[in-house]
């Protein structure tokens, strides 16, 4: 091992013991060894800011550690989990598991290893939403409500320290009418893994190239990924948003490049071979420039190969953001979108056109607050006209209440 990063886990552990209250048994743990995968993943830990003390180069000399010494780190590490993303959470999880018995002696109630590499976890949502739309149809007016209850449940099974699985089950109905109407699916269903230097993700998941404003939702395929400060998505498969009934080839070429810590470039191409032989190519490039911590704005072009209905932009203000761990916290935001019909596959943008024959131009204004933790109330109203009809235009109110558990 490197005389640098022993050292440094060494300093990790002397301000992890400041921390953390030790009974020392009668006899020393025995040392790990110096090539052990704990050491690459505590120092990870360190990088991520999860423990203290790593990254003063000035650390010099060689030594290992105990699986006590060890231990107390993955303790620290532990108690400072909220810290913690989600890639993190699972190294933290995987040393948990290594150190158990280490872990019950310094009295760090580990739940006989429930965090174990393998166990399976479960997490989930419930939302209830109520929606009011005004339509106008060539100057024909309609309107229509919906009040509905959307409920997730997110399975996740850690394989081993390189691959996981995850699955969801979503479940919507309409609580007007019977409940035995409801509209339940598994709609993940996915690998995901590392080949090298490559993340790999493989099954039907959630695809968000670029903004999302062309495509945020499930697609079924495997998907490469690769790079930091210029991140690269490379995914091959199918989805449903373009043939009714039956699904299209979809390639997906996704780029992220961070210019500084406050502006960021994004940019997706998309091919489609469709079921009827037509092949379309579909282009969405954006910025997005983070003011000062609460003031962000983005802004996106869109761009596809058809005759008409080509083109499309986007822009949004936004202010602050919600975040579900913390009640109180709240985000508002104001967007304009001109986005003509050939330019959106399933949108981030719930209502981002009018209907699947019409474009849709116009704004949205909204806020999110978190009324307690894990649960988050977002309200929005948007105004929208069509991009091939003038006339027709709609007006959309929407309110939900969001339980994550």
């Amino acid at each position: 091992m490197k005389r640098q990063t022993a050292m440094a886990l060494a300093a990790v552990f002397a301000m992890s013991v400041a921390g953390t209250a030790l009974a020392a048994p009668a006899n020393p743990f025995v040392d790990v060894p110096a090539k052990h995968w704990s050491y690459d993943a505590v120092s990870k830990l360190a990088q991520a800011g999860v423990v203290s003390g790593y990254g003063d180069a000035t650390y010099k000399g060689d030594k290992t550690l105990t699986r006590y010494e060890m231990a107390t780190i993955v303790a620290k590490a532990m108690a400072n989990s909220e810290k913690a993303d989600a890639e993190t959470q699972k190294t933290i999880d995987a040393l948990a598991a290594e150190y158990g018995a280490e872990l019950n002696n310094l009295g760090v109630r580990v739940d006989n290893l429930e965090k174990k590499v393998g166990n399976v976890k479960f997490s989930g949502e419930i939302r209830a939403r109520y929606e009011h739309a005004e339509l106008k149809n060539s100057g024909v007016k309609d309107s229509s409500m919906g009040q509905t209850m959307r409920a997730r449940l997110n399975v996740n099974a850690q394989i081993n320290e390189d691959w996981a699985f995850t699955g969801r089950f979503s479940g919507e109905e309409d609580v007007r009418t019977s409940g035995r109407n409801s509209d339940t699916e598994l709609d993940h269903l996915y690998l995901t893994g590392k080949a090298g230097v490559f993340d790999v993700t493989a099954g039907r998941f959630d695809a968000v190239p670029a903004y999302g404003i062309a495509l945020d939702d499930y697609v079924e395929g495997a998907m490469v990924s690769f790079g930091n400060k210029l991140r690269v998505d490379l995914f091959a498969g199918n989805q449903e948003y373009t043939s009714d009934p039956g699904q299209d080839d979809l390639y997906i070429a996704n780029l992220g490049y961070a210019f500084s810590d406050k502006l960021n470039a994004k940019g997706a191409y998309f091919h489609i071979d469709s079921q009827d032989g037509e092949k379309v190519k579909l282009y969405e490039v954006g910025l997005d420039y983070q003011f000062n911590p609460n003031v962000n704005l983005s802004g996106v072009y869109l761009k596809s190969d058809t005759d008409e209905q080509d083109k499309g932009f986007f822009t949004q203000l936004s202010y602050k953001g919600s975040d579900v761990e913390h009640a109180g916290s709240f985000g508002v935001w104001a967007n304009y979108r001109d986005l003509e019909k050939n330019t959106v596959l399933s949108s981030t943008l719930d209502t981002g056109i009018l209907d699947d024959g019409e474009g849709g131009k116009g704004y949205e204004i909204g806020f999110d607050y978190v009324l307690k933790k894990n649960i988050l109330w977002t309200t929005s109203y948007t105004d929208l006209e069509g991009t091939i009809n003038k006339k027709d235009k709609g007006e959309f109110f929407r309110s939900e209440i969001e339980f994550f558990f």
